[in-house]
């Protein structure tokens, strides 16, 4: 793994120092405010005028020599609602809060490309510089485009990235088209008639209704999707009752489905909705379903792609730009492309040696901070070679 080397006399930003500091103070999503905080103070001290948006969120720009295209850098600064393990030197001060995502280093890395280009402007075009709060399910993206994100100059282009528990640390990949799919959300309420457990012919069961509904609803993607077409549907929770002998008179699902293609994820709701009314009406009950189109997919553009993978051929050398997966978890990232080219880049964080594999989100969850300056170096390096073409 070999980093590029870094400009003769250019500051030095500590990365390292940055990220474990916001990773000893997380806060939840669009309650970011240490963290926008620290980032506007660090953007002042590059010599740039950073401005909220959406309460927590912050946007800087870095103007080139000349007029030119503009270009959009992201990174998310929220943490999860996750009691860190404990024993870190740098971990976790809040209680029940933690980057186990990598927000930390993404905005480490911004930050880091923005120093960069502030000591350096490109010659021509823009760079706007968005620290995002509340990716974590709380629709920051949408909340920034409705403050003024986008606004002229327009971005013609935007690119993140995400580091990456799936790769070691050295490598990214750079998918074209879907990389991560679009998030919805789903509840289903079955309406029964409750009853003594000892006698369930007088009732209307609806714990049972919900079991059958459970199964039937793997069918979506089992016998309704085509095999070559990506989709998850997850029923996360089933609530019903209070006592073991009462039968109540209603049970609630609730879940996630997960797509790549806008058809699929309609027809999705659609059908999801005639097999839970169907399925209650044979059982003599009712059921209704609240279905919420929550994030699109994250689909990046085929020549903005190539352009970050050239990018990051420079930064970890073309062997190290490797191929991966599109993953079915969600990223609101690609409300920030808006109707323009976007690119999402998958930084690699993990090191067996180190023991640094466990997965996003989980408590035990770290990055290897060799990671940083690549991440750095990539957005750089992206933002350049974009507004240079």
């Amino acid at each position: 793994m070999t980093a590029r080397r870094a400009v003769a006399g250019a500051p030095s930003f500590d990365l390292v120092g940055v990220r474990r500091d916001l990773h000893r103070h997380p806060e939840l999503s669009m309650a970011e405010h240490r963290t926008a905080k620290v980032v506007e103070g660090h953007l002042r001290s590059f010599g740039l005028r950073p401005r909220r948006l959406a309460g927590t969120g912050v946007v800087a720009d870095v103007a080139g020599g000349g007029p030119g295209r503009t270009i959009l850098l992201r990174a998310d600064t929220d943490a999860l609602p996750v009691q860190e393990v404990a024993g870190r030197p740098h971990g976790s001060v809040n209680p029940g809060v933690m980057h186990a995502c990598g927000h930390d280093g993404h905005t480490a890395c911004l930050l880091g490309a923005a120093e960069r280009l502030a000591a350096r402007p490109p010659e021509r075009g823009r760079v706007r510089l968005c620290f995002q709060p509340g990716e974590e399910g709380a629709d920051g993206a949408r909340a920034m485009v409705r403050a003024g994100a986008l606004r002229a100059p327009v971005p013609d282009a935007a690119a993140g990235l995400h580091l990456w528990i799936h790769l070691p640390a050295g490598k990214v990949a750079v998918l074209d088209g879907p990389c991560m799919a679009a998030v919805d959300r789903f509840e289903i309420r079955v309406r029964g008639k409750g009853g003594h457990a000892a006698y369930p012919q007088e009732a209307r069961d609806p714990v049972v209704i919900a079991a059958h509904l459970v199964t039937a609803l793997q069918t979506l993607v089992s016998r309704r999707t085509d095999a070559r077409d990506a989709a998850v549907v997850t029923v996360g929770r089933l609530s019903a009752g209070t006592a073991f002998n009462v039968i109540p008179s209603e049970a609630v699902l609730e879940g996630t489905v997960r797509t790549y293609r806008e058809a699929t994820r309609r027809r999705i709701a659609r059908e999801m909705r005639t097999l839970a009314a169907s399925a209650a009406r044979a059982f003599g009950a009712r059921a209704e379903v609240a279905y919420e189109f929550q994030l699109p997919p994250t689909v990046n553009d085929p020549g903005l792609a190539e352009l970050a993978r050239e990018a990051a051929a420079e930064v970890v050398g073309r062997r190290n730009v490797v191929a991966a997966e599109p993953s079915m978890g969600g990223e609101d990232v690609g409300v920030l492309f808006g109707r323009n080219p976007g690119v999402f880049a998958f930084l690699g964080c993990a090191n067996r040696r180190r023991g640094i594999v466990h997965g996003h989100h989980h408590p035990s969850f770290d990055v290897d901070e060799a990671a940083l300056p690549l991440g750095r170096d990539l957005l750089e390096g992206i933002a350049r070679r974009f507004l240079a073409s």
